[in-house]
C-alpha cells in the first residue's frame, strides 16, 4: 500500500479501528544519517530498529497518545536527511469494544 493512500484513508476514519503498527523502510542521505535517525526517533510512536551503512533504516511506527500512526507517517519525509519512506507492513490490532460497553 502506498504511504500517501494509507495516510488519507486513516485520516478519513471517524471511528478508530484499533491500534496500528506500521513497518517502514526509510532511505536517508549518508551525510545526514545521524540527524535523520535522531529526528525520526524523536517522533511519537517511532522506534528505529536497524540502520544500514548505505542510509537505509528499518523502523516501526505505532499509534501514540493523541497521535495516530498515520499522522506520524505523514511527518517522516519532513525530517532532515530523509530521502524517502515506504510503508512495507501494516497491522491493526482490533480494539476490544466489549471492555468499554456496559453489560
Amino acid at each position: 500500500m502506498r504511504l500517501n493512500r494509507f495516510i488519507r484513508e486513516e485520516a478519513a476514519r471517524t471511528v478508530p479501528l484499533g491500534h496500528n503498527v506500521c513497518g517502514v523502510l526509510v532511505h536517508a542521505q549518508l551525510q545526514r544519517l545521524p540527524a535523520a535517525r535522531a529526528g525520526l526517533s524523536a517522533l511519537p510512536g517511532v522506534e528505529v530498529h536497524q540502520v544500514a551503512d548505505d542510509g537505509r533504516m528499518i523502523l516501526t511506527v505505532e499509534d501514540a497518545d493523541g497521535v495516530t500512526a498515520a499522522q506520524t507517517l505523514a511527518q517522516l519525509n519532513q525530517i532532515e536527511g530523509v530521502v524517502s519512506a515506504a510503508l512495507v507492513f501494516h497491522h491493526c490490532e482490533p480494539q476490544d469494544l466489549s471492555e468499554e460497553m456496559p453489560s
